[in-house]
């Protein structure tokens, strides 16, 4: 029950999913990004692949050094450092337009269906 002793409509419970998701996938969003980069490592570019990767405590395989993946943090400090903040939230937008409608129907519809089968304990 809310403060006004109603249960709010459905437009309320839309519009409170869409406002969660859209603040949860914002401030999570520097996280998604930096898993991606973690992701891709070898699969982008040798430029951006190889400021990704270190070379000391690296295992030496014949004339090689195996490259080992940075670790998050390191990952976040170098993106930081080559695209500055905005590189964190790069891709956000599209986010903005997919996050909300998503979230919105899942938080409605596990509200609909928590009161289709609640049952009355006895």
């Amino acid at each position: 029950m809310s403060t006004n002793d109603r249960d709010p409509t459905l437009i309320e419970k839309l519009l409170s999913g869409g406002l969660s998701g859209l603040v949860a996938q914002s401030l999570t969003y520097p996280l998604e990004i930096t898993r991606r980069r973690m992701q891709t490592v070898g699969l982008v570019s040798c430029n951006e692949s190889s400021s990704l990767l270190r070379q000391p405590g690296a295992l030496e395989t014949g004339n090689r050094a195996k490259e080992v993946p940075l670790s998050m943090h390191d990952t976040m400090r170098t993106l930081l450092k080559e695209q500055g903040w905005r590189g964190l939230f790069k891709g956000l937008s599209m986010n903005w337009v997919k996050g909300p409608i998503a979230f919105s129907i899942s938080f409605t519809t596990y509200d609909y269906l928590k009161v289709i089968f609640a049952v009355e304990g006895g």
